[in-house]
């Protein structure tokens, strides 16, 4: 089987590789869903591995519990801390739920271990009112104390005991940037696009002999031959871009914007054009900041935290140490802790601390001769 049999096993072997790389895009598109859209997973994808780089920490009113729990190092024994956070959120994010069991508690009756449960293996029942869960099957065996994490409480303005993910609620307007790609895909089909040249002929040409002439021309285009002029025959190219063209660009554009704002992810972190055009941050940093202020720590960070503050003693809280997130530069960290240790806030030795730096080393007295000048 060749290369091409392999990468596009139901084209036509009649058709030019161009037509067959259109054919199979075509195709593609035709079961392409919502969660498949470039912008959509480029989100989730970007959610969930932030989200995993920052670690859970135990506090205590305004101090921090050392060491840290066990339950938020590794909630579960079987994977990193990591990868337990990327199953939540990308749950959160598909479906609006997280299920998830305690499998393990320790002597004090605390939960030291959970584990969260693929979608897949979950049905449950609601009551006839629609705003309860009755019962619940893991596997199709009924359980008891499983537990959800939900991340939008109502569907249809209707209160739902599971939740719903924010695209969902915004499906219909995916479903339209899924047909402009689907439109788009014969934006590339060489056999729909108008080819961005004219052959110029010195004389004119009866309708056989032009007719001739760009068989020819068709021939060797196809055979990947160069191009031979002669005779006064010139090549003439132009813009192949239409206005219609460009209308469908800018749709796409826009609705990767409308993508991206419902996944409450600013544009410009998915490298996609703003919709205003107008808003813009003088460092990632600051970028970040607003991120995580408006739309991350309340969506997805302050969620998960609560279904772990719930599994600890009464007067704990889980929460995120989202310091990496927004960390300055070296140089205005240096500023910050100049300023903080001469305002009395830090000591050095707290400032080379935050730094991950060892105490500096104890001053040795130098000794100093006497000025017997003049004496």
């Amino acid at each position: 089987m060749g290369l091409r049999s392999w990468l596009f096993p139901r084209a036509d072997p009649t058709q030019s590789l161009e037509q067959q790389i259109s054919a199979y895009i075509a195709d593609r598109l035709e079961d392409l869903d919502v969660w498949q859209l470039p912008t959509v997973v480029a989100g989730r994808q970007l959610t969930a591995d932030v989200v995993a780089t920052m670690p859970l920490v135990a506090v205590r009113g305004a101090e921090r519990v050392d060491p840290t729990p066990p339950l938020l190092r590794r909630p579960d024994p079987r994977e990193p801390l990591r990868l337990t956070l990327e199953r939540m959120v990308n749950q959160l994010s598909r479906h609006g739920v997280v299920f998830w069991r305690i499998y393990e508690n320790g002597s004090d009756t605390y939960p030291l271990a959970i584990r969260v449960l693929d979608r897949s293996r979950v049905n449950y029942e609601l009551s006839n009112t629609g705003d309860e869960v009755t019962a619940v099957w893991v596997d199709g065996i009924r359980v008891p104390d499983l537990r959800t994490i939900r991340y939008l409480s109502f569907v249809n303005d209707g209160l739902s005991p599971i939740g719903t993910a924010p695209l969902l609620e915004v499906r219909a307007a995916l479903e339209q940037l899924i047909a402009v790609y689907r439109f788009s895909s014969t934006y590339y089909d060489t056999t729909a696009a108008v080819p961005p040249y004219a052959i110029k002929h010195p004389t004119r040409q009866t309708a056989t002999q032009a007719q001739e002439f760009m068989n020819q021309w068709a021939a060797a285009r196809a055979e990947r031959r160069p191009a031979f002029l002669s005779g006064g025959v010139d090549l003439q190219t132009f813009d192949p871009q239409s206005a219609a063209d460009a209308l469908l660009l800018d749709a796409i554009e826009y609705l990767d914007a409308v993508a991206a704002r419902s996944q409450q992810i600013p544009p410009s972190l998915l490298n996609v054009a703003s919709l205003s055009g107008s808003l813009t941050y003088a460092t990632t940093q600051d970028e970040m900041r607003r991120w995580l202020q408006l739309a991350l720590y309340p969506g997805y960070l302050s969620r998960i935290a609560a279904a772990f503050t719930d599994m600890l003693p009464r007067g704990t809280d889980a929460v995120f140490d989202t310091s990496n997130l927004v960390r300055m530069d070296q140089a205005g960290r240096i500023s910050l802790y100049a300023a903080s240790i001469a305002a009395g806030i830090h000591t050095p030795e707290e400032a080379r601390a935050l730094e991950g730096l060892p105490a500096a080393p104890a001053a040795v007295p130098v000794p100093v001769s006497p000025n017997v000048e003049g004496l």
